[in-house]
Order: structure tokens, then C-alpha cells, then sequence
């Protein structure tokens, strides 16, 4: 009996190649693409749960009360995670993290080398890593102890080579700038992905303590430069706990820092939060975003419920086109049992046939996939998902069969044949009433495409307040040789007509963040505002195309002055309440313990990226201090220009990593995060575009099957071609324009909610809802013309032959 359906299912696709061509990519592309999105969305949702002690790791963040308002920020000092352990019960145990990207130098040859982790011990005893060789307790136990993951230790070692005690010379840590030997003492898998940090190798926490033995004392307090997490003890209550440590370092910093008590606090945040629900100062790697998983979330399963109707609207147009084969069935003696049997068995076959097609997709599109998202993951390791599919695989199969199944079975077959059956209108309002939600779910994607990248256009087009062409920035990496020479570099690279500037500077525009608090006298109040600092030279603002609007620039030895010269934006002079510009100009201000004044006011710049409002700044002499070098060029010679550079760098540092990067490409890293967002909300509004279309596709078969005798009378009545398009296609079309008047609002809504995580954003205009309708509109019209024309030219003859 199988066998005979599996004959008569295949037949029926055979022979109806258009309509079953359709409904199986139609449905194969939806489950595609919500099997897509689900691993995607999965694997956001469950980073850091492979820990055992998941639900008992926070970490230990602080926050700042000041006039100026509140930050909080992801980082803590050394000293705080021993504290802790020692005074409170509920500690099972801490463990300190300061993340390093350092050079690395092995038979000699020098490699930037990203996620190296200076840690303790307790690592292995507050999160889930083991060790493939070593001692976990002793393998971080002294200073220079390192332990490799196993492909860094592949990339430096090769594949047969035991690393174990062998060593790497790792510029870290080290005053001289010449770099220390770090022995291996273990070896590691590869960490999980889908962690909220990740690195490369792990080093001993006790290397920090020898190079720096302060971070040690009550001076070590005032550090904030390290992550502390804390393993709670079974039972104890997070909440009430991270309440009663808001203050607990008050009785270890005395006098020393007396000022802290009514402004500093901490806070213990859980381990599950710190992926999607954070976006603190100093995090320690890039964070998720828990609104563009929602986002995704939701159009997974609208693009799978678009998919599941069209796959019904296919299937029942073409039921119709079958009545005749019911009526015929039943006259030689088949009965309903049998009626029914057969046609849900074609409709969760075909279904399935798409389901096999799905999952081949996601095989071949699995590479892609990991270039765009970065998360090399199968539709294979998440089973659950594959019984999901399974199950709504054949649920849609056995709905999309239920109409031909049930409805065209209870006929009697003499109406059918007589051509008495038609659909209800019933029918035909739900139909409309599914199309419309469809046009109204891509009406929504398209215009939020089109928000977005209207947002990412004004990011790369918005004046920053400095000039950013022809920026070439040089990383230092604390080699003295570098910080030494740098005069006599500086002087032969201007001697190039191409490079136009040359400065010094302590970071990177885009990347200061709010800053410490700084107190300044008004008018004999001190007054604490979180204000940004700046470290460079004289020639920095000239580089950089910064304005000076009031006083002066350093002269070339301000860093020598005992009174510290200080150049502050306009934000600084409004926080401060100060009355203008001129009236800044002169005063003291008193910044990182050291006195200095106000030499002079710039105009307002971005030193952040446009995520944050503009804030106070303080730009001061940076003396021997500085981390990047960064010169000014002719754009149009880039190349040449690296070329003459790479000459330069190696006559005058031989030992030195040239390590160079693009103003534009340090812009597009800050906003990477975004662009792939608009990529893949841009893939999945296209599709969702092409399944609503095979919707409507399916509605306007259905009713030109219904109509076809209609049709054939009116062109025999003398009806032209045109006229029966614009019959066929006029109320379709209404429909679309109908979906359109209930998506923009909300749109409209959507989007403006999520540009408010932008503190710069462009404005939502009406052209971006217009240009969305029309290209709706302009695609819906193709897809119903076809269907329309293709009836409207057909041989009258051919459609009244049977009356």
C-alpha cells in the first residue's frame, strides 16, 4: 500500500513540475532559514554554560557615583579577589584575569599574538578547563609560566613537537622593552567558543606581581586594571551577597584613599549576563547583544510561519486543479478513508522531500555561514533542532493536506464533475487575510534594511570633528628602542613629501572611553566629572586637523614643566560650569595627582565612537609615554607609501614588529559588529521577500484556477489581455498596499528603538518607508503579472472545451 502511495505522490509532483517545484524550495528555503537563525540564536544563549559551576560564578564589577552621573566598568584591583576569599564565607574561591596582546618572538621572528591571559591557578577550579598535559595547580604557580592552547602551540612548535618546557621570549611585563622567557608548563584544548572571553595561552598572574609589586599594597587599591571572579559557594544568595561587599574594600585603603568611600562601590554580576546583557567600561572582550538576538528570534519563526503558509497556499491552489481526479476516484470505488490516506501522504512526502533539501543547504552553506557570523557550528550538533524540524516538517505536511484530504474527499463525485465545486469565501478571506500578514512581515524587514544601512552610511559619512583621510597609525608595544629613536624615525619620515605630519600619542580616537573622575576648583567647590585623557605631543592637533579655539598648543617641551600644561574640549568647559572658553584659560586643574593648568580649549571632537555622547576631555604632554605613532600621508600613495615606511621602520628599529593599520580600517573594526548585522538582516529580508512573494504566487494561482472558465468567456465576450491582467492583479495588489499601511508604523517603532543605542543617529524620513512600499509593491506586481498574463493570453478554447 506504501508503495503504491509513494508511486502516486511522485507522480503527482511529476506532473505538476511548476507547482511542485515551488512548494519545495519555497519550504526548503524557509526551513533553511530558520534552521540557520536557531543555531545562531543557540549559540548566543548558551555561551559560558559548558562551566560547571555556571549558576555559582559572578564577576566583581564597580560603579562610580559622581555629579556627573553614574559609570560602571568591568574591572577591579588585584588586591580585591584575596580580600574577598579571606573575609567573607560565602567565597569559595577567586580568580584574578588581565587580558594582553603582546609580541611574541620565536626562532626569531616576532608574531603579534592576541588573548594571552595572566592568571591564577584557581582558573582551573572556577571555570571548566583542563589540562591535555601538566599540573593544574602547579602549572601557573611561579612567574613566566605559561600554558599553551593546542593551536598555539601547533602555530610555534608544529605538530610533533612536545612543547612542553620549551620556551617563548614574550615582550610582557617587562620595563627594558627587550622581552623575558616564559617556560611552558602545560598544554590545553582549544577553550570553547562560546565564552565571554577566550585566549591563546594562559600566563602566571605571579609574572604581573614581580613586574609590578605595588598592585600588592594599598596603592595596588587604587588599580583598577584587573578582572575578578568569584565562585560562590552552594546556597548563598547572589543579591544579598553582592549588596553586603557594595563596600567592603573601606577598611583596607585607610586614608590613602578616603575619597573613594562615598563614590566607589561594587557589585557582583552573574556569569549568564555577561555575554548579552553587558556592555560595561573595560569589558573584557566584545559582548553580545541581547536585543539583535531577539531581533533574530523573531524573524526566525515569522520567516518559518511564512514558509508554513505558503506551503498551504500552494498546496491548496493546486488541490482545485485535483477535484475532477477526487470525483473520478470515488465513482470506481475509492472511498474517503482511502481519499484521505493518499493525499496527506503526498502532503507530508512532499514536505519531507523539502526538508532533505533543507538540510543539504545548510550543509553547503555551512562555510559561508561561519565566515559571516564567525561561529563554526552544524545543523548537526544541535539535535533537538533536527527533531524540531522533523516535527513541524510533517505538521505542515499533514495541514497543507488537510483541505484536498478532507474537504475535496466529502464531495460527491457527481457535483465535482459537473464542475460544481468551488472554495468558500470563507476560504478566500483567510488566504487574503495570510498574504497581507506576509507583506506586512517584509514590509517591516525591507524598511528596516534600509533604516540600518541609512545608519551605517551616516556612521562612515559623519564629521568627526578631525580629519581621519591618510592616517597611518604605527603600534609601539613598549619597545624601547621605538620610544628611544623615535626623533631621529620622525625626522627621516617627514623628510618624504608623501607623509605630511608625524605625532605621539598614548591611544587610539574611537577608543578613550568616559574616562576617571577628575576634581577641578569652580569657584572654590571642587568638583568631580568623569573626564577622558589624551596623552601626545605638540604636533598632535595639527596631524589630526583639531581646532584650537581658545589659548594655546604645548610647546615641544611641556612634558618637562612641573606645572602640567592641559588642553580640554568644550564639553569639559560646559561640564565644569566655567562660563566660556576664554574664562578657562588659566585656571588650575589638578589631574592624576599632579598640579596643571588650562593652556588651551579644542572644539568638540569624537574621541569615542558615535554609540556615546561627546564628554569632557583633557589632552596632555606625553613625554617618553606613548604607545602609537601616527603619521599623516598622501592617501592616493598608500601603497608606495608602506613600501617607503617598511624601509624606514626596519634602518632605524631591526628588531621591531612593524605592525601599521589604516585610519578607514580601524573605523571599520569599531563598527563591525553593526555591519554584520546589516548583512545578515539584509540575507533574511531578501528571503523573506521571495517567500511572501511565492505567497502571493500561490493565492493568485489558486484564484486563476478557480476562474479559468470565467476568463474564457470574457475573452470570447471581446475582453482584451489588459483588462483581464488588471482584474486578476488589482485586488492582489490591494492587498499589499493594504500590508504596507499596517507595517510602517510599526517599522517605524522598530527601528527607532534600536537606534537609540546610537547617541549619533540619522533621522527616520518618510523616503525610507516610501522607497521600501514601492520596492514591495514593484516585486509584488512582477510576481502576480505573471501569473495573470500567462491566464489572460491563454487559448479561450482550451478553457470552455469542457461546457
Amino acid at each position: 500500500m506504501i508503495r503504491n502511495y509513494l508511486k502516486q505522490a511522485w507522480r503527482s509532483l511529476v506532473k505538476s513540475k511548476t507547482h511542485s517545484f515551488l512548494n519545495i524550495i519555497g519550504l526548503s528555503v524557509g526551513l533553511t532559514c530558520f534552521a540557520l537563525i536557531a543555531l545562531w540564536v543557540n549559540d548566543e544563549w548558551s555561551y559560558d554554560k559548558f562551566n560547571t559551576n555556571y549558576d555559582r560564578i559572578v564577576r566583581l564589577t564597580g560603579i562610580e557615583k559622581r555629579e556627573s552621573g553614574i559609570s560602571e566598568s568591568a574591572v577591579s584591583s588585584a588586591p580585591m579577589a584575596s580580600a574577598l576569599k579571606n573575609d567573607y564565607p560565602e567565597v569559595e574561591n577567586t580568580v584574578r584575569m588581565d587580558m594582553r596582546e603582546e609580541l611574541v618572538m620565536h626562532n626569531g621572528q616576532q608574531l603579534l599574538q592576541d588573548g594571552i591571559l595572566l592568571t591564577d591557578p584557581s582558573i582551573f577550579d572556577v571555570f571548566s578547563y583542563k589540562l591535555s598535559k601538566g599540573e593544574v595547580h602547579s602549572a601557573l604557580s611561579q612567574p613566566y609560566s605559561i600554558i599553551l592552547t593546542q593551536s598555539t602551540a601547533k602555530k610555534y612548535f608544529g605538530d610533533n613537537n612536545d612543547p612542553m618546557g620549551k620556551t617563548l621570549v614574550i615582550y610582557m611585563n617587562d620595563s627594558t622593552g627587550k622581552g623575558a622567557t616564559y617556560t611552558v608548563t602545560g598544554l590545553m584544548p582549544d577553550p570553547p567558543q562560546n565564552a565571554h572571553f577566550t585566549f591563546s595561552m594562559l600566563g602566571s598572574f605571579k609574572t604581573v606581581e614581580v613586574a609590578n609589586p605595588d598592585i600588592l599594597t594599598v596603592d595596588g587599591w587604587g588599580d583598577a586594571s584587573y578582572y575578578t571572579y568569584l565562585l560562590l559557594k552552594k546556597g548563598v544568595d547572589r543579591k544579598a551577597f553582592s549588596n553586603k561587599i557594595s563596600q567592603f574594600y573601606a577598611k583596607y585603603i585607610g586614608d590613602r584613599f578616603e575619597t573613594w568611600k562615598p563614590i566607589y562601590f561594587y557589585k557582583l554580576q552573574p556569569l549568564g549576563d555577561i555575554h548579552l546583557h553587558s556592555n560595561l567600561q573595560y569589558e573584557i572582550a566584545a559582548t553580545g547583544n541581547a536585543k539583535q538576538v531577539y531581533i533574530f528570534s523573531t524573524i526566525g519563526i515569522f520567516i518559518l510561519l511564512l514558509a508554513g503558509i505558503n506551503y498551504t497556499n500552494l498546496a491548496t491552489a493546486r488541490s482545485v486543479s485535483r477535484a475532477k481526479e477526487v470525483g473520478v476516484k470515488k465513482v470506481i470505488g475509492a472511498d474517503k478513508r482511502q481519499l484521505i490516506v493518499q493525499y496527506l501522504f503526498e502532503s507530508v512526502f512532499t514536505a519531507l522531500l523539502a526538508l532533505m533539501l533543507s538540510i543539504v543547504i545548510c550543509v553547503l552553506l555551512q562555510p559561508f555561514f561561519f565566515q559571516l557570523t564567525g561561529k563554526d557550528i552544524s545543523l548537526f550538533s544541535f539535535p533537538l533542532l533536527l527533531l524540531f524540524l522533523v516535527g513541524v516538517t510533517v505538521f505542515l505536511g499533514s495541514l497543507s493536506g488537510i483541505y484536498p484530504a478532507v474537504i475535496l474527499s466529502g464531495f460527491k463525485p457527481i457535483g465535482i464533475l459537473k464542475g460544481a465545486f468551488k472554495s468558500s469565501n470563507k476560504g478566500i478571506v483567510l488566504r487574503k487575510a495570510l498574504v497581507v500578514s506576509q507583506f506586512v512581515i517584509t514590509m517591516i524587514l525591507v524598511a528596516g534594511i534600509i533604516v540600518i544601512n541609512s545608519q551605517l552610511s551616516y556612521i562612515k559619512h559623519k564629521d568627526l570633528g578631525y580629519d581621519k583621510d591618510g592616517l597611518i597609525y604605527l603600534r609601539v608595544h613598549g619597545n624601547t628602542d621605538v620610544i628611544n629613536g623615535y626623533n631621529a624615525f620622525k625626522n627621516e619620515v617627514l623628510s618624504n613629501p608623501v607623509v605630511s605630519g608625524a605625532t605621539i600619542s598614548n591611544s587610539l580616537l574611537g577608543s578613550l572611553g568616559t574616562g576617571g573622575s577628575e576634581t577641578v576648583d569652580v569657584n572654590g567647590n571642587p568638583l568631580q566629572v568623569n573626564t577622558s585623557r589624551l596623552r601626545v605631543d605638540a604636533d598632535y592637533l595639527k596631524v589630526h586637523g583639531l581646532k584650537l579655539i581658545a589659548g594655546e598648543n604645548f610647546s615641544i617641551h611641556a612634558a618637562s614643566d612641573s606645572i602640567r600644561p592641559v588642553i580640554l574640549n568644550e564639553n569639559a568647559i560646559t561640564q565644569f560650569g566655567w562660563n566660556d572658553v576664554q574664562s578657562a584659560i588659566g585656571r588650575p586643574f589638578k589631574m592624576g595627582g599632579q598640579d596643571g593648568k588650562v593652556i588651551g580649549v579644542v572644539k568638540d571632537f569624537h574621541f569615542n565612537t558615535l554609540e556615546y555622547l561627546i564628554s569632557p576631555l583633557a589632552i596632555y604632554p606625553s613625554g617618553d609615554r606613548f604607545s602609537r605613532i601616527t603619521l599623516k600621508a598622501d592617501a592616493s600613495k598608500a601603497s608606495q607609501t608602506i613600501a617607503w615606511l617598511t624601509k624606514t621602520w626596519k634602518k632605524h628599529f631591526p628588531t621591531a614588529l612593524l605592525d601599521y593599520s589604516f585610519s578607514e580600517a580601524v573605523q571599520e573594526d569599531q563598527y563591525r559588529a553593526e555591519e554584520k548585522f546589516s548583512t545578515i538582516f539584509l540575507y533574511f529580508s531578501i528571503l523573506s521577500l521571495v517567500i511572501a512573494c511565492l505567497g502571493l504566487y500561490g493565492l493568485i494561482s489558486y484564484t486563476t484556477s478557480q476562474k479559468t472558465k470565467e476568463i474564457g468567456i470574457r475573452k470570447v465576450l471581446g475582453a482584451t489581455a489588459n483588462g483581464i491582467v488588471a482584474m486578476l492583479s488589482g485586488g492582489f495588489l490591494k492587498l499589499v498596499l493594504v500590508a504596507c499601511v499596517i507595517a510602517l508604523p510599526v517599522a517605524w517603532f522598530i527601528m527607532n528603538r534600536w537606534l537609540e543605542d546610537f547617541a549619533y543617529r540619522t533621522h527616520i524620513s518618510l523616503w525610507m518607508f516610501t522607497v521600501a512600499g514601492l520596492l514591495v509593491l514593484l516585486v509584488a506586481l512582477i510576481t502576480v503579472s505573471f501569473e495573470a498574463v500567462k491566464a489572460a493570453i491563454a487559448n479561450p478554447v482550451k478553457s470552455l472545451r469542457t461546457e
